[in-house]
């Protein structure tokens, strides 16, 4: 068991870097995202592409994938760092908080489908797409992770004042290398095993109670 303030701190840790990642990524695409705004020189058709596009990533990025998705799991498997946690997790606490590690499968499954195909396709694709589709895409980008930035800070400040997310941590029962598995009762055993338990224990204490009955009588004599 570590201290408490060092599960603090590996709270700190893990949504800190994913902000920290969030806000160097908008400010990596705002220079690029406001150019068509400083030069004018879109028609019509093109103004209403790039608003389209822009709202339709902060929809489907801000809204839908940061604020109901995300962002709650973020805060929520970040409270779950305690003082009883594995050190390991602590260390890792930003693949802990995003699902990358102890996780259930389907949670792995979906976080790293995410980070090691989504994410490298759109850095291969948008810097393909000519002006003013790729700043169209940068401005929609930016769009979405300023929201998904602003959810992450929204939840937590709500997590500080006692009201965590009620999103799903997506734990394992009994995390590999972390936890004691729990003891199983007779019931969770197959009849056979359970029969031959209770004969086992059934038997000790017979056993104990003719010892007991010796004593008793060598006492008395």
């Amino acid at each position: 068991m570590v201290r408490p303030c060092w599960a603090a701190v590996a709270q700190l840790w893990g949504v800190g870097a994913w902000l920290y990642i969030f806000v160097d990524c908008i400010l990596m695409e705002l220079g690029r995202s406001l150019e068509p705004f400083r030069r004018q020189d879109l028609t019509t058709g093109q103004w209403l592409g790039f608003a389209a596009i822009g709202l339709g990533l902060l929809l489907v990025e801000g809204i839908r994938a940061f604020q109901m998705s995300f962002s709650p799991l973020l805060i929520r498997r970040a409270k779950e760092l305690q003082g009883d946690s594995p050190v390991w997790e602590l260390l890792l606490a930003p693949f802990f908080v995003a699902g990358l590690v102890s996780a259930t499968p389907r949670r792995l499954c979906k976080s790293w489908l995410l980070v090691a195909v989504l994410i490298p396709g759109l850095a291969l694709t948008v810097p393909m797409m000519p002006y003013p589709w790729r700043q169209a895409t940068d401005f929609g980008v930016v769009l979405g992770l300023g929201w998904g930035t602003g959810s992450v800070l929204y939840f937590a400040g709500r997590g500080l004042a006692g009201q965590w997310p009620e999103a799903q941590t997506e734990i394992p029962t009994v995390p590999a290398l972390t936890r004691t598995p729990p003891v199983r009762s007779s019931k969770d055993l197959h009849p056979f095993v359970a029969m031959a338990s209770t004969l086992i224990d059934e038997g000790e204490v017979k056993v104990c109670f003719h010892r007991g009955t010796k004593r008793k009588q060598k006492a008395a004599v």
